[in-house]
């Protein structure tokens, strides 16, 4: 196992922390780097040690989880203490040119995973900038430990990925508030059946995409003619339920792609 350090250690750093701690991976290993006072005592009750840029082991994979507006600095301090350290950025928007124009002596990788690496169901994407083979496996291997990875052979998909994986389960928190608002009501306001009906209703339906079946067909099988699930179709498609959300991916990959041209 590699030596970790997450320079940044917010919501996407703890996610990766804590989905490679339950796979097995030595939490001796991993360590942080953080200003922020919340961000420290959360990544703290993982059992992870905090530490400083000048007393970590150079050999270590340094992962950068700042702000977009903060990457570049963050990455200097990196790179003016570290020689030639192994980067990978998980920062959003902040193309590879931006980082090797300023130092070129590192090993960068890009990668945009997504806060289900947390329960080791992540998604990660993963662009190469010029790490060498030996390297990118080792990154590569350390995603996959948290859930499926995306090797990407363009840099600005990165963008896409953000606004529609990485963002992803945000969107799914946003539907289903709905549903657990229903739900609640169904269980008297028992919080713990809710929450075990909505969990029992996704891995259902999880389950049945697993069995490659048809998205279309997996709709005819529950959908009976004149029935009640056809009555609530019909009102999603007459308000245009589907094109909206498509124009919420939407949105969210151009802000991506903004982001990209600010910095």
């Amino acid at each position: 196992m590699n030596k970790i350090v997450f320079y940044g250690s917010g919501n996407i750093s703890q996610a990766i922390a804590s989905g490679l701690i339950s796979s097995g991976y030595d939490k001796n290993l991993i360590e942080f780097i953080d200003r922020n006072k919340i961000n420290s005592s959360r990544t703290k009750k993982l059992g992870i040690r905090k530490t400083k840029l000048k007393t970590i082991d150079p050999k270590s994979i340094i992962f950068l989880g700042v702000k977009p507006k903060d990457a570049i600095s963050a990455y200097s301090e990196i790179s003016s203490v570290i020689k030639k350290p192994m980067i990978v950025s998980l920062v959003a928007g902040i193309k590879s040119n931006k980082y090797l124009n300023k130092y070129k002596n590192i090993q960068l990788i890009r990668a945009m995973p997504n806060t289900s690496s947390k329960s080791n169901k992540g998604i990660t994407a993963i662009y190469n900038c010029n790490a060498n083979k030996v390297t990118f496996n080792k990154v590569l291997s350390i995603f996959k430990k948290v859930g499926t990875t995306i090797e990407l052979t363009q840099e600005n998909k990165i963008d896409d990925f953000t606004g529609l994986i990485g963002s992803g389960p945000a969107y799914f928190f946003y539907l289903l508030k709905v549903y657990e608002k229903r739900i609640l009501k169904l269980c008297n306001n028992d919080k713990s059946k809710k929450d075990i009906i909505i969990c029992n209703l996704l891995e259902g339906v999880a389950n049945s995409i697993n069995d490659n079946s048809n998205l279309d067909e997996l709709i005819a099988s529950v959908a009976s003619k004149k029935g009640t699930t056809e009555a609530g179709l019909q009102s999603f498609k007459s308000s245009k339920l589907s094109q909206n959300f498509e124009k919420g991916i939407t949105a969210a990959i151009k802000r991506a792609k903004d982001i990209s041209a600010e910095f």
